[in-house]
């Protein structure tokens, strides 16, 4: 099974790393903004460089990886946030085929994250981190998971 991995370089790259147990067996790869730590990150991994330093050269690495997406086609995409791949890559895989995964934000407490709103429409399980906020908006809720 192929696992693409989606997370901003800071802590939705350490809440994805806290879920290792879930897919470090599996063939997977991160896709995450280029950063000091995600360079670091010893793992396999494509690198999207952060739109908020270069529009065009973040443009240019999305469509580069959602190229490599289509050539080397996931059996899942789970994201713990990543913003605008997001939004651009879970359509995408959606209309691929491709078994899709959002967890929200731990940090979200009473209500989810624009992105996670947007994504919602496109995955086939969509967790939250909180029981009061799961049982509030109709989403996934499986317990302390961190």
């Amino acid at each position: 099974m192929k696992i693409y991995l989606l997370c901003s370089w800071g802590g939705h790259l350490q809440e994805t790393l806290e879920l290792r147990d879930a897919w470090g067996t599996y063939d997977y790869r991160f896709i995450t903004y280029e950063s000091e730590r995600s360079i670091a990150l010893k793992e396999p991994k494509w690198l999207i460089a952060p739109p908020w330093k270069s529009i065009p050269k973040f443009l240019y690495t999305l469509t580069k990886t959602s190229i490599k997406a289509l050539f080397y086609r996931p059996d899942v995409l789970m994201s713990t946030g990543m913003g605008y791949v997001d939004i651009f890559l879970f359509p995408l895989c959606k209309m691929l085929g491709v078994y899709t995964i959002y967890i929200e934000s731990g940090a979200n407490v009473e209500y989810i994250s624009g992105t996670a709103n947007f994504v919602r429409r496109f995955c086939d399980r969509f967790i939250v981190r909180w029981e009061d906020l799961a049982e509030k908006i109709g989403a996934e809720y499986h317990g302390g998971i961190f």
